[in-house]
């Protein structure tokens, strides 16, 4: 539990009303919940404190100072980050692994510029990748090299939303939807008293087409349950005259190729859901339906293209009961 979330109590014996709270750090947030009182100031203090840790982008965050070699105490966001992403990596065999962040620089999705890929500077880079060469140790991070960097952007989203949910929970809070990036968490009902709705989008067959604005299906979320969706169709780069998403296979150290658009998971929680969306994205297709085999709690929704090039769903049989 996180120091943040020991203070405070429930205090509903006032009038509740629902509170929206929205605005954009590197994506859009926007946090509904039936309270009482107005949270805004709790929950975006506990978004900042995040972005202090696990911001790539600032050099003065805990993960920056990590990458760089540098002595730090680290924070129990940076620890539970850290501790949760190497449990999830060894779980998906290595589809989705934390230290992927020099091949993700390279291919330039990253917080770094890119030198042109090759498939000398890939194998260069993939001798210092791989979530089995660094661990934590004595309250340290050890790295087997030097060169070993860490990125948690892939669980980012989801384990933001799982903090401030669980500040909101703190606070007695029986309904709210908490969306950061798409990556959701909600509980109890909307306003209306019906259960949260999520639309899946129907992503475009091309990289970089017209974005999409149709929903290929409606996910209800029952109780408290958290979501995810990773696809590629809304960041890639142009190379050579070729289009290539986000999604790096650390194996390969490439841009995967599996003709997946998009990868919808429901988990206990959002991190869990973040990390399997972004390791069904990565995976080679041959791998694909044993990973979706690791974890029997999740579901999934997963939309691709077969040899036709026509839309194909592969969906988990308990998601049913949530459309």
């Amino acid at each position: 539990m996180f120091p943040f979330l020991l203070y405070g109590s429930a205090g509903c014996d006032e009038k509740s009303q629902y509170h929206v709270l929205s605005g954009q750090k590197h994506t859009y947030y926007r946090v509904t919940y039936n309270h009482p009182h107005d949270l805004s100031e709790g929950i975006r203090f506990i978004y900042d404190v995040f972005y202090e840790s696990l911001n790539p982008f600032d050099p003065q965050s805990t993960i920056s100072k990590v990458n760089n070699n540098e002595e730090i105490a680290l924070d129990e966001i940076f620890i539970e980050a850290f501790t949760r992403s190497i449990e999830l990596a060894e779980k998906t065999k290595g589809a989705f692994d934390p230290t992927c962040s020099p091949l993700i620089n390279l291919w330039g999705f990253g917080f770094e510029k890119s030198k042109e890929p090759s498939d000398s500077l890939i194998n260069e880079i993939k001798e210092y990748v791989g979530y089995d060469k660094i661990v934590f140790k004595d309250g340290f991070v050890v790295k087997k090299d030097s060169r070993i960097q860490l990125n948690f952007s892939a669980i980012g989203d989801g384990f933001s939303c799982d903090i401030i949910a669980s500040y909101l929970d703190s606070k007695g809070v029986s309904d709210y939807m908490v969306d950061i990036g798409g990556e959701i968490v909600t509980k109890g009902k909307n306003k209306a008293g019906i259960d949260w709705s999520v639309g899946i989008i129907k992503p475009p067959k091309c990289l970089g087409a017209d974005k999409p604005t149709e929903f290929e299906t409606i996910i209800r979320m029952k109780g408290r349950m958290a979501l995810a969706t990773s696809g590629n169709y809304n960041n890639y780069r142009m190379r050579n005259g070729k289009r290539y998403g986000h999604a790096i296979n650390p194996a390969t150290g490439c841009p995967v190729d599996n003709r997946i658009l998009s990868a919808t998971v429901i988990a206990p929680d959002c991190i869990t859901a973040d990390a399997y969306a972004t390791a069904i994205m990565a995976v080679e297709s041959e791998k694909l339906n044993e990973l979706l085999q690791v974890d029997s709690t999740l579901e999934y929704y997963i939309i691709y293209l077969d040899e036709l090039d026509n839309y194909s769903i592969i969906k988990s049989k308990g998601i049913k009961a949530y459309m």
